[in-house]
């Protein structure tokens, strides 16, 4: 379905093709239930956006501007070949990887920082080596759930996190953590990278805004300041804005949801 076109820097929504497919659904296999009508007693979430200034800045403008010739000089001439197959995706890759190398140190202080004031904690990422490495600074007061820990192991880092308090921090991949578990032992959830769809980022949220809440909660994305990661924001923004017209008929009133967060930040500078 193309639900949306660009024309002259402006996007428009083709609506009747999202209002003929919203139309579809609900009226032959779709039954929408929203949490807030549901669960009318759950607490709000606050989201905030919180932008680091990469440490590697240079390098990172170099890979962006001249992608190829930097690919060759740091991975060699076999990672050239494969990039010249599908060079948008890697450079995306690469560019994601370097937001995170560049913000790491200070995402790590500010993780420390609040599990030692505020309560505990729960992190999300995408990369193995990001949660790794989140895991193994605080892996006294931490327990973590990826793709390499076991059902069992799984449930046990859950229980613990939810009923031992001397563990502040929850580490988790967003595809292995972000469904199916409740983390509401803690009131806070932090982004170190983003998925690619909204509806991955709303289910690692709902980990603590569930049943069992009785707390707002704080959702915060420690985001690289001027990097890929703005952009996939925004990408997240259009996706969600068609998801809603599509599933609810109408587009959603959270369609800028991380871009207007980010452009809030940036207009009080």
């Amino acid at each position: 379905m193309n639900a949306c076109v660009d024309l002259g820097g402006r996007r428009i929504i083709e609506k009747k093709k999202t209002e003929e497919l919203h139309k579809i659904l609900s009226s032959t296999v779709m039954i929408r239930r929203l949490k807030s009508e549901v669960l009318q007693d759950l607490p709000d979430k606050i989201r905030t956006y919180l932008p680091f200034e990469i440490s590697n800045l240079s390098e990172y403008q170099e890979a962006e501007a001249n992608f190829i010739e930097w690919l060759r000089q740091e991975r060699g001439e076999e990672s050239v070949e494969k990039a010249s197959r599908a060079n948008m995706l890697v450079k995306i890759e690469v560019l994601k990887q370097l937001a995170v190398k560049g913000k790491l140190s200070q995402a790590l202080e500010w993780v420390e920082n609040f599990i030692e004031t505020d309560g505990k904690l729960v992190v999300f990422a995408v990369h193995r080596e990001v949660v790794d490495t989140l895991y193994s600074k605080f892996k006294d007061v931490a327990v973590k759930v990826d793709g390499s820990v076991s059902g069992e192991d799984r449930d046990k880092a859950v229980q613990e996190f939810q009923n031992n308090d001397k563990i502040r921090l929850f580490v988790g991949n967003i595809k292995a953590a972000g469904v199916g578990l409740t983390l509401t032992a803690a009131s806070s959830v932090a982004f170190l990278e983003l998925p690619w769809t909204p509806g991955e980022l709303d289910q690692a949220e709902d980990r603590v805004h569930r049943i069992g809440q009785r707390e707002s909660v704080n959702i915060y994305y420690l985001l690289a300041n001027g990097t890929i990661e703005e952009k996939i924001a925004s990408m997240l923004d259009r996706k969600r804005r068609i998801v809603g017209a599509v599933i609810d008929g109408k587009e959603t009133e959270q369609e800028s949801l991380l871009t207007e967060l980010i452009n809030a930040y940036k207009e009080s500078k």
